[in-house]
């Protein structure tokens, strides 16, 4: 459930002296996905009983349907994670996720003072990886969404069976429509390159309308904010900012590395705003952000 903002800060030209430096920086990926824990029915239960404030029979049916459309579990490896009909692309292709962010290894190249000569970094999931389209739904493949999809369940007569609609994006914002990229040239004393990419999104459009009628609120956007900065010195930095719902994975070379658990689900629903007329609810891409949960970080030379 998502929406990209890359802004690509990099700055020097500087003529090469002496041994050039040339690193890759590591494979960089978020998950973002309902986890369905347990307890989560009896947890989801308390919070929209005893936070939102909403009777027992609508936060029976809330949670029955949340709990329906929570995410299997990504996997903890990723064996592949740029080959089409490798384990990520099928994992992608599975739509089992909110929304996730994914920077690929590229090189850096600096001078023999340390100052940054050229790097490369890119979005595999655009059709011009380098400079993405402004529109955000326009992806290279409309069957892996990075922005995320709502999972919804569909009863049958001995089981259920799923489909998946695309999140709703956030448009409200113009910094947060699509990828904005400065020109990939470098100034003098620039070391490090910083970047970042950012996407937000929430329940696709008619179940916005069933979350109003059961909880009288509006959905809030999900947010997930990847700041990643590399250094000639070969320090390279991760710190991923997230809203407290739902669960989110840091993947580092496609390994899991980290994992911060989606928290205070109440909060979490009343953060969209009270809204007890449907007709009032805010547009598509227009509306509130969830509050911002603990981050998680990763910092090591390569």
């Amino acid at each position: 459930m998502l929406k990209v903002f890359i802004i690509l800060i990099t700055l020097f030209q500087g003529a090469l002296t002496g041994n050039a430096v040339i690193f890759q920086t590591p494979d960089v990926l978020t998950i973002s996905y309902i986890k369905k824990n347990p307890n989560f029915y009896d947890y989801c239960d308390q919070q929209l009983e005893d936070v939102v404030g909403i009777d027992e029979y609508h936060s029976f049916e809330a949670c029955k349907g949340l709990s329906y459309s929570a995410n299997n579990d990504p996997p903890t490896n990723f064996s592949n994670m740029n080959g089409i009909g490798g384990d990520f692309d099928k994992w992608a292709r599975s739509k089992e996720y909110r929304g996730y962010i994914h920077i690929p290894s590229f090189n850096v190249k600096c001078d023999a003072k340390g100052y940054l000569v050229s790097a490369n970094p890119r979005d595999p999931d655009y059709r011009n990886q380098e400079n993405p389209t402004k529109n955000p739904e326009k992806v290279a493949d409309v069957e892996r969404n990075p922005y995320g999809f709502t999972k919804i369940p569909i009863p049958l007569k001995f089981s259920i069976t799923y489909k998946y609609k695309p999140a709703d994006i956030y448009a409200e914002d113009p910094t947060f429509i699509g990828f904005q990229s400065k020109p990939k040239t470098f100034n003098n004393n620039d070391t490090c390159l910083n970047i970042l990419d950012f996407r937000t999104s929430r329940l696709s459009h008619d179940e916005r309308y069933i979350q109003q009628e059961m909880t009288k609120t509006d959905a809030p956007f999900i947010f997930t904010y990847v700041n990643m900065k590399v250094c000639c010195n070969r320090q390279v930095s991760v710190t991923v900012s997230r809203s407290i719902f739902p669960q989110t994975r840091l993947y580092i070379d496609g390994k899991m590395f980290s994992e911060q658990e989606q928290t205070d689900l109440g909060r979490f629903i009343l953060s969209g705003g009270r809204q007890p007329d449907s007709s009032k609810l805010s547009k598509d891409g227009h509306g509130k952000t969830a509050p911002s949960g603990k981050q998680l970080t990763w910092n090591k030379k390569v």
